[in-house]
């Protein structure tokens, strides 16, 4: 997963990416909330572990290198 490094077999939103950060991304973007847990929006994601905030922006930073139209197109 270029998201959160986990070993992926599928492909979502596009890019080489896990069920359960696709699955995140689509609920965080319905319009759920979240504040990062250091104030800083630079946690390090690592086995799926990060505050929640800085794995949606990571999932947004990929999108937008793989394809821009994309967070317009999935859902």
């Amino acid at each position: 997963c270029l998201i959160c490094g986990m070993f992926t077999t599928s492909y979502h939103l596009g890019v080489d990416a896990c069920r359960a950060c696709a699955v995140f991304y689509r609920r965080t973007k319905e319009g759920k909330t979240y504040a990062c847990r250091s104030n800083t929006r630079r946690c390090a994601i690592k086995s799926g572990v990060a505050c929640k905030r800085c794995r949606f922006d990571r999932i947004e930073r990929v999108l937008r290198k793989s394809d821009p139209k994309e967070l317009v197109n999935s859902t």
